[in-house]
C-alpha cells in the first residue's frame, strides 16, 4: 500500500489473499497512519467484494478502482510494486531494503519518511544527530516541485507516446471495442475519470477511454423517386429514408485494404496531504 503524496509505502505478507486477509492488513495499516480519505486499487475479486465495500462504509472512506485492464490509471501503485519488487530482489535484508527506501530523497529533495513523518529516520548509515530533530518542509515549495516535476513528466510521456486529449462520450454513442474487438454502445459514466459502462452483444462491461474508438452515426438521407404517370401508379414509388451502412473499424480497415490493392494495379491512498 503506497501513500500518493509521500510515496512511503508498507509491505505485508499475505497467507490467503480473502478479502478478510486483506481487510486485516489494511486495518493495521490503517492504524499506524490513519485512515485516508481515498483508497485506489485494481479490480481484484478482494477489492470488488461486497465484504470490502461494507468494510470502506464501516472507516469512511471512499474505494475508487482502476479501470478494467488498463493498470496505468493507478499507476503510483502499479511503479510501488515494481519498485518493492526490485528491493526484495536485490536485498539479503528486506528490512533494511524498505528502511533505506524509506530515508532516501526523491526528486523534489525529501525522503518518504521526511514526508509522511515531518523527521528523518535514523538508518545504518551515520548522520549528525541535529539532522534527526523533527522539522516540516516548506510545503507551498514542494507543491510547485511537485508540480513542475509531474508536469515534465508528463510532457515527456505525452511526446514519447504522441498521447492526445480524446473527446469525451456521451450516452447512446456507439463505439469501437478495441481490446474485445466489438461493436458496442455507450450506456453511462463509470463515476470515474476516462471510464464508461459499455453494452456489447457479450453483455454490459467497463472499459477505459483508451479502449474505445467512437462510430460514427451515418446521417439520414432520402432518395426521390422519379414520378410515374397515373395510369401506371406504383403504391411503393415514393420517397422512403435509406440510411446508409455504418461501417466499422474492422470493416473500414478491409474496404482500405481493397481500395489500396487497386490503385496498386495501376502503378496508424490518495492519502491527504
Amino acid at each position: 500500500m503506497v501513500d500518493y503524496f509521500s510515496r512511503f509505502f508498507e509491505v505485508a505478507k499475505l497467507t490467503h489473499t480473502t478479502s478478510e486477509a486483506v481487510i486485516e492488513h489494511c486495518k493495521s495499516i490503517f492504524a499506524h497512519h490513519g485512515i485516508p480519505d481515498v483508497v485506489r486499487s485494481d479490480n481484484g475479486p478482494q477489492f470488488a467484494s461486497e465484504h470490502f465495500r461494507k468494510f470502506a462504509q464501516k472507516w469512511s472512506f471512499s474505494h475508487v478502482t482502476s479501470s478494467p485492464h488498463f493498470p496505468q490509471s493507478n499507476g503510483e501503485a502499479e511503479r510501488a510494486v515494481r519498485t518493492i519488487k526490485g528491493l526484495l530482489k536485490k536485498s539479503s535484508d528486506p528490512y533494511l531494503a524498505l528502511m533505506a527506501y524509506r530515508a532516501a530523497p526523491l526528486a523534489n529533495g525529501h525522503s518518504p519518511a521526511e514526508l509522511l513523518m515531518g523527521r528523518k529516520i535514523r538508518t545504518p548509515v551515520p548522520v549528525i544527530p541535529s539532522q534527526l530533530n523533527p522539522r516540516w518542509t516548506d510545503m507551498e515549495n514542494l507543491k510547485r516541485t511537485e508540480q513542475r516535476y509531474r508536469q515534465k513528466q508528463k510532457q515527456n510521456y505525452d511526446r514519447r507516446h504522441r498521447a492526445r486529449n480524446m473527446p469525451l462520450l456521451q450516452q447512446g454513442d456507439r463505439v469501437w471495442v478495441k481490446d474485445m474487438l466489438e461493436r458496442g454502445k455507450v450506456v453511462s459514466n463509470a463515476g470515474t475519470p476516462r471510464s464508461y459502462i459499455i453494452e456489447t452483444p457479450r453483455g454490459t462491461l467497463r472499459r477505459n477511454r483508451y479502449h474505445l474508438s467512437s462510430t460514427p452515426t451515418a446521417p439520414v438521407t432520402t432518395t426521390d423517386v422519379p414520378e410515374v404517370m397515373p395510369g401506371n401508379a406504383d403504391p411503393m414509388a415514393e420517397s422512403t429514408p435509406v440510411t446508409p451502412e455504418i461501417l466499422y473499424p474492422n470493416e473500414v480497415n478491409n474496404l482500405c485494404y481493397s481500395l489500396q490493392n487497386i490503385s496498386m494495379g495501376f502503378i496508424v491512498f490518495h492519502h491527504p496531504h
